[in-house]
């Protein structure tokens, strides 16, 4: 696999692990799941930023993107399988609704991934 790949690969893997066990704990210590939201951003930061450093900002926030769509779809689905601990939603989850939320976290991860790139930018000292 190419090595730029595994880095999209390592970040697909904690959204995964988050979202499991982050479910599965909201069970067992009576927490609302949504609370581990600002973990899933910090992991898309994080990824952009290490996929800025060594392969330019456009992979950074497209890398960002994406796990923002996987977490919108593949991570709700592992999430709503484990029955995590949410708060009762007020709105029915139509397809249209979820395809909205996931173009609104798919947006907001791709702009965290460009501040994270960005900070990665400055650090670095010039952009691929």
């Amino acid at each position: 696999m190419n090595q730029k790949y595994k880095i999209l690969l390592y970040g697909m893997l904690a959204v995964t692990l988050l979202d499991a066990l982050g479910s599965l704990a909201s069970r067992q210590l009576n927490f609302d799941y949504s609370a581990l939201g600002w973990v899933s951003f910090a992991i898309y930061g994080t990824t952009a930023f290490i996929a800025t450093r060594q392969y330019g900002l456009a992979t950074g926030v497209l890398f960002a993107a994406i796990l923002g769509f996987f977490d919108a779809s593949v991570g709700w689905a592992i999430s709503t399988l484990l029955n995590a601990n949410t708060a009762e939603l007020a709105i029915e989850i139509t397809p249209l609704t979820w395809f909205a939320l996931a173009l609104f976290n798919t947006g907001l991860a791709a702009f965290i991934g460009l501040v994270s790139g960005l900070l990665a930018v400055v650090i670095k000292g010039k952009a691929n």
